[in-house]
């Protein structure tokens, strides 16, 4: 087993030397991508794929995207040329900064864990459910009372004042380490219930809001955890990865329309029909065999357009910062808004406009730390920068499994401290810094406050 996880390691690092001594880059990416899937789906059942999850969207969304703009949507694209969307660098000065930072941050993301014996699969991971079952037995509806208060919390946040609603914000996220208590909770009654009327809960208001990112993103974070222990042959992983796989470009192809009719045309018919409708549509009417099919998925998936923005402009319309923004992203984290009122929000709207020139307006999109480390420190600089920003991830994933010796329980925390990193991606280095800073030590005043809801 180990030696298995030690070879894709081994892969991943000879095509991170490559990447940085050829230009093979589109067969390296396809092979990255894959190793990526296949890394992900030999560990299904076997332990928590949250790093592989990162990794995955990473690849995909700054690597693969890019390459299908160079390749089917180039300024010969028709659409491409309409929505101004084709690739604004080469392909060779793209790729050769963003395949070996990319393939550098999954690298040292993904290094396999071996410190102090301790690693996120296999046998550790069995005995800590073991011992988290345990602590479960004495707080039979601590699961119970985190889904209910989360569930109220995310109702009222948004007539709470600023300074409380990313408070609430993450009691509401709680609530998905309350699911995995029941979840967990040998002999609870109603467990099923409990379970399908939360999640009912969840669904409703992403399709009232047409917002879907949480039923997304939380949902790849807890993903693993409900196939934890069970024997699954490869060929059922990979049909339930299509199958997901399917489920969300199918969704993503209906947003727009959904979106439209919802926010622009205020329609007040039933929403869940609707967006079926749309999905069917989109189904019975999608053309296989054309790639402009798939324009609205390159468009909203390819992170790669915006971080080439940033290399389009800098440094020859502005110089490198050297990382005084980022400087400022990282100290920010650290200080609450209360000694520091005007301190910088995570967010596109500001790195937009410094590292690319464009003010954005109505709508939401960033440059994600790919773009924020080119625009730091250029190419080198960038990829060294991405290559510690994969090790920092590591290291906060790791401190949990360490504190996992005294405290079973907070494995069940993990969706709730590294949720907003799973989509890192596509936001910025000060909310991967920001929401691991708050969500951990947000669980340290529950523990002071509430020891009995970690089994203390």
């Amino acid at each position: 087993m180990k030696s298995k996880f030690y070879s894709f390691t081994f892969l991943q690092f000879i095509i991170f030397f490559l990447s940085l001594v050829t230009d093979w880059y589109i067969p390296l990416i396809l092979c990255l991508f894959l190793i990526t899937i296949f890394m992900m789906l030999d560990k299904l059942g076997q332990g928590i794929i949250l790093r592989e999850t990162i990794a995955l969207h990473s690849v995909f969304v700054c690597l693969v995207m890019p390459v299908a703009g160079y390749l089917f949507f180039g300024g010969n694209n028709a659409l491409s040329r309409l929505w101004v969307k084709a690739m604004p660098v080469s392909q060779s000065i793209y790729f050769g900064y963003a395949l070996p930072a990319i393939s550098g941050f999954v690298l040292t993301l993904c290094w396999p864990m071996s410190d102090k014996n301790i690693t996120d699969k296999g046998d550790f991971i069995k005995r800590k459910l073991t011992e988290a079952k345990i602590g479960l037995q004495t707080q039979k509806y601590s699961g119970i009372y985190l889904m209910t208060i989360g569930t109220i919390m995310f109702t009222i946040s948004a007539y709470l004042p600023a300074a409380f609603q990313f408070v609430s914000i993450l009691l509401y996220f709680a609530a998905f380490a309350g699911f995995l208590y029941v979840y967990y909770t040998p002999k609870f009654r109603l467990k099923i219930f409990f379970l399908l009327f939360f999640s009912f809960i969840i669904l409703v208001n992403a399709i009232s809001s047409g917002m879907f990112t949480v039923v997304a993103y939380m949902g790849l974070t807890l993903f693993s955890f409900f196939f934890l222990g069970h024997e699954i042959r490869f060929w059922k992983k990979v049909l339930i990865f299509f199958a997901g796989i399917s489920f969300l470009i199918v969704l993503q192809l209906a947003k727009p329309e959904y979106r439209k009719i919802t926010w622009k045309e205020n329609y007040s018919g039933d929403k869940a029909s609707l967006l079926l409708n749309l999905m069917e549509k989109q189904v019975s009417n999608l053309n296989w065999n054309s790639v402009d099919a798939f324009f609205p998925i390159y468009v909203r998936a390819n992170q790669g357009f915006n971080v080439a923005l940033v290399m389009k402009r800098i440094p020859k319309v502005r110089d490198y910062d050297y990382g005084s923004q980022l400087s400022i992203s990282f100290a920010s984290a650290w200080i609450p808004r209360l000694f520091w009122p005007n301190k910088p929000e995570a967010g596109g709207k500001f790195n937009m406009e410094f590292y690319t020139g464009y003010k954005i307006k109505g709508w939401s999109t960033n440059i994600g730390p790919l773009g924020e480390a080119y625009g730091s420190f250029g190419t080198t600089g960038g990829i060294i920068f991405m290559v510690f920003l994969g090790f920092l991830i590591r290291r906060a994933y790791l401190m949990i499994f360490i504190v996992s010796n005294r405290i079973p329980l907070i494995i069940f925390w993990i969706p709730v401290i590294f949720y907003q990193v799973t989509y890192s991606a596509e936001t910025d280095t000060l909310q991967i810094v920001n929401s691991l800073i708050k969500s951990a030590f947000f669980i340290w005043m529950l523990y002071k406050l509430v020891p009995k809801l970690f089994g203390r």
